[in-house]
């Protein structure tokens, strides 16, 4: 428990008032992520198209044991990017058995949301998830 302690103080001071502590019995947490950091909403509004918090539930034996995720969509995505999102952050869970993890976890996902921070992620219509998936294979192409 006192690593988990050390965890959210951690966290609390990277994130500020990002995070939040939502539960102490279990600990539960959560990160409000977004592409760029802004210290001004309006301007977090104008250049951040997308946005999620994660919610974090540590079993006591946390960190051996993957801590429960769980993403809220706050702007800009889909029930298919919130799958995604959430198959990366439990992945990387996984590669951290054994150490404090949450921080590795929303750095992946907002990774993710900086590749992905385009508008009408959440146009659910065929011909934007035509064109998004074009987009995301010239990335590929891209990175090599």
């Amino acid at each position: 428990m006192e690593e988990q302690e050390m965890e959210a103080e951690a966290l609390g001071a990277i994130y500020e008032n990002l995070f939040v502590v939502e539960s102490t019995n279990p600990n539960k947490w959560s990160v409000t992520l977004y592409p760029i950091d802004c210290q001004d909403p309006d301007e977090s509004e104008q250049v951040n198209h997308v946005g999620c918090k994660l919610i974090v539930t540590l079993p006591d034996t946390y960190p051996e044991i993957a801590p429960e995720l769980d993403l809220d969509i706050i702007k800009g995505l889909a029930q298919e990017q919130k799958d995604t999102i959430l198959a990366l952050a439990m992945e990387e869970c996984e590669n951290n058995l054994g150490m404090p993890a949450i921080y590795a976890v929303c750095e992946v996902i907002r990774n993710w949301l900086v590749d992905n921070n385009v508008k009408g992620l959440d146009d659910e219509s065929m011909h934007a998830q035509m064109m998004r998936r074009a987009r995301e294979e010239d990335m590929k192409k891209v990175r090599g």
